[in-house]
């Protein structure tokens, strides 16, 4: 990667957020953040597992391992709890569905979503190095109450993401901008309208949760607050057709 990109993706990952998100609401995603950072060691999902889905990639070891991907947004991994509660919401979820984590960073939502008896479970990833550590995840992940073994990991940008043709559950954690995010909820309407299933959206900090409540395809079923520190609002949408 060129020492401009990196200077232009600095300054965007500074800019983006308050002209996307404004000042209040950009410091307040900061401060749960910090929180939810402090849960994830209290957690010990981690310790659990053998896994590595908590401690973050920084730029200079994404750029060590060739990835010319510096996302614009600070990862860290789902909360085990709101992730439950937000999945409890669903009921009962039949075999034939899959779930996809768009942005799944490391692939802790995906570990967790094995629980459910999914027809597989698909992990969307622009970075190629965060994919490369959800890839070791899934190897390294063992549960006695894993119900799904099936994964696949897809290096592509969500915009360019072409859902299956099958019913889906949809799981995102601010994944992206909202220009990606619109771009994708465009294929996943097209999609839709090309072959009407059943497609949940389940929305953890919904910073452009309008885009979902203008959408003539889906509608709001669901929604939970935050029972803890660390915590965000998640939003759950179901297609209308």
């Amino acid at each position: 990667m060129s020492v401009l990109r990196v200077c232009n993706n600095l300054t965007k990952m500074a800019t983006r957020p308050f002209a996307e998100r404004g000042l209040w609401e950009t410091l307040r995603s900061i401060r749960i953040s910090s929180q939810a950072r402090g849960r994830e060691r209290r957690e010990g999902f981690d310790r659990r597992f053998g896994t590595d889905t908590d401690r973050r990639l920084s730029l200079k070891s994404l750029l060590a391992r060739g990835d010319d991907v510096v996302p614009l947004w600070r990862y860290f991994g789902t909360l085990e709890r709101p992730f439950r509660r937000a999945l409890e919401a669903l009921g009962v979820i039949e075999e034939d569905h899959v779930f996809v984590d768009l942005g799944c960073g490391k692939g802790r939502a995906l570990l967790m979503a094995s629980e459910r008896p999914f027809r597989r479970i698909v992990g969307v990833e622009l970075s190629p190095a965060l994919l490369e550590t959800a890839r070791r995840n899934v190897d390294l992940y063992t549960s006695p109450t894993q119900r799904c073994t099936s994964f696949e990991l897809v290096n592509i940008d969500a915009a360019n993401w072409e859902p299956p043709l099958e019913n889906l559950v949809l799981y995102m954690f601010q994944p992206f901008p909202r220009d990606v995010m619109q771009r994708m909820l465009d294929n996943v309407e097209r999609s839709l309208h090309a072959c009407p299933r059943r497609v949940t959206v389940a929305y953890y900090n919904p910073i452009f949760g309008d885009l979902f409540w203008r959408s003539p395809t889906f509608r709001l079923r669901a929604s939970g607050e935050p029972e803890q520190q660390g915590e965000f609002r998640w939003e759950i949408y179901e297609s209308a057709a």
